[in-house]
């Protein structure tokens, strides 16, 4: 368990850098001459405007497509401007990226069994048998749901604080790793209990 949380405290932002690294079109050369846009626009019911889509695909030359799809308003009226455009952008990654993230995926799936597969049978011999549900409950779910459970608000909050680092959210996982080996390793020993009915 301690060597999954320490491998995962030097791992995870390398590990998560180059997934970010292999879906970053900035780190591709872009296929030109396969530019597609596709433009469509539909009626606003009772109304001169209309909603327009426009959807651009772009090519690289790793394979990789990237879809960025537009959606504004066309007014009637040519003095307004559209004031809010939604854009949502998906991307198909090549097949060598695709097996290298799938790899990835599989190191730090490996990291969470490491930590999470013996956790029931190590919460078992770590308290007394009078004690242990009450013992073993109680840490388990504190862990989860206040420490797991605050990771996805605490690593947006941080993402939209310290905006220039995309990785700034794994700062709060790692801390909580850093704590529990440095408690592991200080305060949790390997004894037996010598009478298993207390």
């Amino acid at each position: 368990m301690l060597t999954g949380m320490f491998l995962a405290i030097i791992s995870y932002r390398p590990l998560f850098a180059k997934l970010l690294s292999l879906t970053d079109e900035k780190n591709k050369t872009i296929v030109e001459e396969k530019k597609e846009i596709k433009s469509t626009s539909t009626l606003i019911p009772n109304s001169q405007d209309a909603i327009r889509n426009t959807v651009t695909t772009f090519s690289y030359t790793d394979g990789m497509l990237l879809t960025e799809s537009k959606t504004d308003t066309v007014y009637h009226d040519a003095h307004k401007l559209a004031t809010h455009i939604d854009v949502k952008v998906s991307k198909i990654v090549s097949t060598a990226d695709y097996w290298k993230i799938v790899f990835i995926v599989f190191i730090m799936i490996l990291y969470v069994t490491m930590v999470y597969g013996p956790i029931a049978a190590f919460l078992v011999e770590m308290f007394p048998t009078r004690i242990r549900y009450t013992s073993m409950s109680l840490p388990y779910h504190i862990g989860n749901g206040v420490f797991g459970g605050l990771t996805p608000f605490i690593a947006t909050l941080l993402t939209t604080i310290y905006t220039n680092d995309k990785l700034v959210g794994l700062y709060y996982p790692i801390i909580v790793a850093i704590l529990c080996l440095v408690i592991g390793s200080l305060y949790i020993s390997n004894r037996i209990d010598p009478d298993v009915t207390d």
